[in-house]
């Protein structure tokens, strides 16, 4: 069995399980402040015949049904590392006020896409999109000749 493993906790899984953990970290919040940024990484499964470019797509439509007051505002190619990558910037209105998120998606091994979401108070994006810019641009993938 492999061995998962984090600063935290470790603990075999069955070889055939996907790996589909979440990693998340938040910005501590600012005194009245009712959001704080975050950033979350996720895996997912391609489907048959999906790269990650299509899949990007499919979030997007997604995104767009499920998302109140939606508005695209970017989408272009980002690398990470050494792959290539997606990143898709857009607005909505969430339960705490006006967001703004930034979807960047990479492929990983096998057929599977990571995605990194981070998640900003509208009002905030200007002051923080630097943060994310070093974050984005930190991540390695294993496997790579950067990794």
């Amino acid at each position: 069995m492999p061995r998962y493993e984090n600063s935290d906790v470790s603990f075999d899984v069955p070889r055939d399980w996907e790996d589909r953990s979440v990693v998340a970290f938040a910005a501590p919040p600012e005194p009245g402040q009712t959001a704080a940024a975050s950033v979350v990484m996720t895996r997912d499964a391609l489907a048959a015949g999906e790269d990650f470019r299509r899949y990007g797509d499919r979030q997007l439509l997604e995104l767009a049904k499920r998302l109140e007051g939606f508005q695209l505002l970017a989408r272009h190619e980002r690398a990470i590392g050494d792959r290539p990558g997606l990143e898709l910037r857009f607005a909505w209105r969430g339960q705490s006020g006006p967001l703004e998120q930034r979807l960047v998606l990479v492929p990983g091994r096998r057929p599977t896409v990571l995605s990194f979401t981070a998640t900003i108070p509208k009002d905030e994006a200007a002051r923080l999109d630097p943060v994310f810019d070093r974050i984005f641009a930190s991540v390695r993938i294993a496997g790579s000749p950067d990794g």
